[in-house]
């Protein structure tokens, strides 16, 4: 009994590392690293979570139509290390900001963002990595 508790344990164990580590992904396999874009609008939210951090701002497009984006980056810790502080000292709910990054590759309305331009003027670079998205 005392053996397959502990077999039951680490088969768990693994299960819920394995999960975790699916659950990360390349950028290549969602954002198109060599389709570069550039999109101003207000924030209306964020998630400081990890492994990466999102925020979702609202752009109007051509037709004057509102669409809401998803911007996806570096996690919390980069985050910080940027320059970042979590909460209304850094960024503001409503603000204008630009955002610089790669395209999703299924078209839809994502980023992954490599800058962000604050309504100051200020710029603080996320992401490092070359065209092909190496860091």
């Amino acid at each position: 009994m005392k053996y397959m508790l502990g077999a039951v344990a680490v088969l768990c164990g693994l299960l819920l590392w394995t999960g975790s580590v699916s659950a990360h992904h390349a950028l290549q396999a969602q954002f198109d690293t060599e389709k570069s874009m550039t999109l101003k609008g207000n924030l209306a939210r964020m998630e400081w979570i990890n492994p990466h951090a999102y925020f979702w701002f609202n752009v109007k497009d051509e037709k004057g139509e509102v669409k809401q984006w998803g911007a996806e980056t570096v996690g919390p810790a980069a985050l910080r290390q940027a320059g970042f502080l979590r909460g209304p000292a850094s960024l503001r709910i409503g603000d204008l900001y630009t955002f610089e990054g790669f395209a999703a590759r299924d078209g839809g309305e994502r980023i992954f963002t490599t800058a962000i331009h604050f309504p100051d003027g200020r710029k603080i670079q996320l992401w490092f990595g070359d065209a092909s998205g190496n860091r």
